[in-house]
């Protein structure tokens, strides 16, 4: 499976890791995802249930076969630019769930019911009861809360990676260099402010629309909430719901007080349409260059050490070329 390019400067995308690849590293590798009592890694089939339907797939296999649900990870390697990652073969271990079952002759037999995104056949699985110990069987197939991955790698290429995804929204956030450090995250439903698609659309910009809102200070209620018309959700709720987005790079109260006071001068016939729509896309417009300063900002704070010494593999590089 050939995982999204990454945007951090210097990681091109990730794939399955080899056998080949597996075998040099499980020495360094294995100790960081796994108890010494957990079952042994072994290569998986991937099975054929649609990829936004993992969690479902999960508890449909277990009713039907009386199964026992296994966690662990399912390893990557990350490609990496050698120009700005000299010396670095990092690999990412992804959280994944396959179920157990016993046959008649006594063998314990894993069973993935999921497809790759690529339709691919086989990976390497790592059984591990450190992925998401937070979590119970039940809520790790829930659906409602973001599973992470854990990276590895040089301790530069770990602190700059895990910056970089922390920096990317609710679901991308959820990463460590080590398992007790991967903390899931609960989904949200993210109420899009007036005219924000047609901005994000407009404007052509990457990623995902409800993410991207999130990070802009948009009001987020509990996943499992029942969607509402916006005219059913009062301005205290929403005053709420923007201040409990912890993901927001912004503060999201600034563009509610707009959302009010243009609805209320709409009423009145103060304001056309039209101009709530100019009026929102300049907020839209300011408040991104906001979140992108911001994240340039904590980054910086998150890993000094990681930038200068980038910056020198960078000057090395060119002088050996």
């Amino acid at each position: 499976m050939q995982m999204p390019a990454y945007s951090m400067t210097g990681v091109r995308g990730a794939q399955p890791m080899s056998s080949k690849t597996y075998n040099k590293r499980k020495g360094a590798l294995l100790p960081k995802l796994r108890a010494r009592t957990d079952p042994p890694p072994r290569r998986m089939r991937a099975g054929e249930g649609r990829h936004d339907a993992w969690h479902a797939n999960l508890r449909q296999l277990l009713e039907r076969t009386g199964g026992t649900l296994v966690r662990g990870f399912k390893l990557f390697k990350l490609q990496v630019d050698p120009a700005t990652w000299l010396t670095t073969t990092p690999w990412l271990a992804t959280a994944h769930a396959v179920v157990a079952t016993i046959s008649p002759s006594g063998t314990t037999v894993y069973t993935d019911p999921n497809a790759l995104a690529d339709q691919s056949d086989e990976y390497i699985f790592v059984p591990s009861t450190r992925m998401h110990s937070e979590l119970t069987d039940a809520q790790l197939i829930s659906g409602e809360w973001h599973l992470g991955s854990v990276v590895g790698g040089s301790a530069l290429f770990e602190v700059r990676f895990v910056a970089h995804e922390k920096l990317q929204g609710r679901a991308k956030s959820v990463v460590a260099s080590d398992p007790e450090a991967l903390v899931a995250k609960p989904c949200v439903s993210v109420r899009l402010p007036p005219h924000f698609a047609e901005w994000f659309r407009v404007n052509q910009r990457g990623g995902t629309m409800d993410i991207l809102a999130e990070m802009m200070g948009a009001p987020v209620f509990p996943y499992n909430e029942p969607t509402r018309d916006d005219a059913e959700v009062d301005a205290l709720e929403s005053y709420s719901a923007a201040t409990r987005n912890g993901e927001a790079c912004v503060d999201g109260l600034h563009g509610l007080k707009l959302e009010f006071q243009c609805r209320e001068r709409l009423l009145r016939g103060e304001m056309s349409i039209a101009e709530a729509r100019r009026c929102f896309f300049d907020y839209f417009d300011a408040t991104y260059e906001t979140l992108r300063l911001t994240q340039t900002r904590r980054f910086a704070e998150w890993c000094p050490e990681s930038l200068s010494k980038l910056s020198k593999n960078a000057q090395n590089a060119c002088g050996d070329s």
